[in-house]
């Protein structure tokens, strides 16, 4: 009789996906910050 694999496997499957489209949003809004800093900055040196 074939063994039916356990169902762990598409729990981490899932919780894998998880941590990466957490790690995705996190590198987004630290890169949107970026580049707010950077328009600010450069604001800052055009007022001067």
């Amino acid at each position: 009789m074939p063994s039916t694999p356990s169902k762990d496997y598409k729990r981490l499957e899932r919780e894998q996906k998880k941590r990466e489209k957490r790690a995705a949003r996190e590198a987004a809004r630290e890169e949107k910050l970026r580049a707010k800093r950077e328009q600010e900055m450069e604001t800052e040196k055009n007022e001067d």
